[in-house]
C-alpha cells in the first residue's frame, strides 16, 4: 500500500492514494487545506464514521450527523495541537444522548484509528448534542 505525494511548486502537493483518489494539499493554505487541517479532518470524519456505524447497528435512522472539530495549539514553535474537541450533533428517530455518548466513547477509545494514533499525545475530548 502506498500514497504518492508530488510537489506542485511552492508549498503545494498533489496526493494520489492506492485506490486512485486524488486531492491537493497546500502548506500555506492558499489553494487547498494544509497537512494539519487534513489530519484534523481525518480525525473528525473517522470518529463520525464510527458513530454513524454504531447508530446503524442499533437500528437508529440518522437524519443529521455533524462533527465540529475545534482545537488549541501549543504556545511555542512548532505550534502543535495541544487539545482537540469533537462536538457531535445528531438528529434521528430513536437518537438519545445516552446512545450518542456511548457511540462516541466507543469511537474514541476502541474504533477510530486516527484517534487511537493521536492519543495520548493530543488531548481529545468531546461534547454531544441531540437535535430535536
Amino acid at each position: 500500500m502506498s500514497i504518492n505525494v508530488t510537489w506542485q511548486g511552492d508549498c503545494r502537493f498533489n496526493v494520489v492514494t492506492d485506490e486512485g483518489f486524488e486531492f491537493s494539499i497546500d502548506s500555506d493554505s492558499k489553494s487547498a487545506p494544509c497537512p494539519t487541517e487534513i489530519l484534523l479532518s481525518a480525525l473528525g470524519s473517522c470518529s463520525a464514521t464510527d458513530v454513524a456505524l454504531c447508530f446503524k447497528g442499533n437500528d437508529i435512522d440518522l437524519e443529521i450527523l455533524t462533527n465540529r472539530v475545534t482545537y488549541e495549539l501549543t504556545e511555542n514553535e512548532p505550534r502543535l495541537y495541544k487539545s482537540v474537541n469533537l462536538h457531535f450533533s445528531v438528529k434521528g428517530i430513536g437518537a438519545t444522548e445516552v446512545v450518542l455518548k456511548a457511540a462516541i466513547e466507543d469511537a474514541l477509545n476502541k474504533y477510530c484509528h486516527v484517534c487511537l494514533m493521536l492519543q495520548p499525545k493530543i488531548g481529545i475530548t468531546y461534547t454531544a448534542e441531540v437535535i430535536v
